[in-house]
């Protein structure tokens, strides 16, 4: 496996570690690094398009698709819940 790949896996953890904290802005962080490191395996002449590699990318995929529903929801529980609170303290 790249080293690319391998930093990869690494931010993919880091990123689970950081929504299991609810810390959105550092999500949104290595996101952006991991999109990065993904765009660079396209153009690195050295990339072998291997069974591992292609997998480790496909399951990236299919994880940042499963975090963005849960940041969606939890996102959303966090607006009707502040909208709640607003709402009583204006009653």
């Amino acid at each position: 496996m790249s080293d690319k790949c391998l930093k990869i896996e690494k931010l993919n953890f880091e990123i689970n570690e950081a929504f299991l904290n609810q810390n959105f802005p550092r999500i949104l962080f290595l996101d952006q690094k991991r999109r990065s490191l993904i765009k660079s395996l396209a153009s690195d002449k050295n990339f072998l398009a291997s069974e591992s590699n292609l997998n480790l990318i496909k399951k990236t995929a299919e994880q940042n698709q499963n975090l963005m529903t849960k940041i969606a929801e939890k996102m959303t529980k966090l607006t009707v819940l502040r909208n709640k609170k607003i709402k009583m303290l204006r009653s």
